[in-house]
């Protein structure tokens, strides 16, 4: 008698085993598939941003990371004797990794899969299928306003 209770004891744990593991797994599994059908509810990007002078205001061969909404935008200021503002969404078009501007280089990096852009956002090298993608900016006195959309920099006005 005592043998066949040991048995019982011994398939119930193993049924406990087994339908925990089962139970992490999927709860494993659940948790981001949640997270990922949450996504389809994000807010859109805003029609366009105002930087103040201070947020905008960097040196000539620096540049400056802001975010607008939840797309990062890369503000640079080619080096001297340019000095021209440019503006980039700062996502590679190659898998979406966030780029930055080498001053010593001149070029904008992605440090994913070594993809190059020049300055105007054209690849030089690597997987990169195309350019970044430009904002469109104005320079007013209250600041520099960005936009995804030349109509939405003309609705700052």
């Amino acid at each position: 008698m005592w043998i066949e209770d040991s048995y019982l004891a011994r398939r119930r744990f193993l049924y406990g085993m087994i339908g925990g593991g089962a139970a992490a797994l999927g709860a494993g599994a659940v948790g981001p598939l949640a997270q990922y059908v949450g996504n389809f509810r994000q807010q859109p990007p805003p029609d366009f941003l105002v930087l103040s002078k201070a947020e905008c205001d960097i040196l000539p061969g620096t540049a400056k990371m802001v975010m607008y909404g939840r797309i990062p935008a890369l503000l640079i200021k080619l080096p001297e004797p340019q000095s021209e503002l440019k503006v980039f969404v700062a996502t590679c078009s190659h898998l979406n990794c966030t780029v930055n501007y080498q001053p010593e280089a001149n070029r904008i990096f992605c440090a994913c899969h070594e993809g190059c852009f020049d300055t105007d956002g054209q690849v030089l090298s690597g997987p990169p299928p195309l350019p970044l993608r430009t904002f469109y900016h104005k320079l007013k006195p209250e600041g520099l306003v960005i936009a995804l959309e030349e109509k939405n920099l003309e609705k700052a006005s």
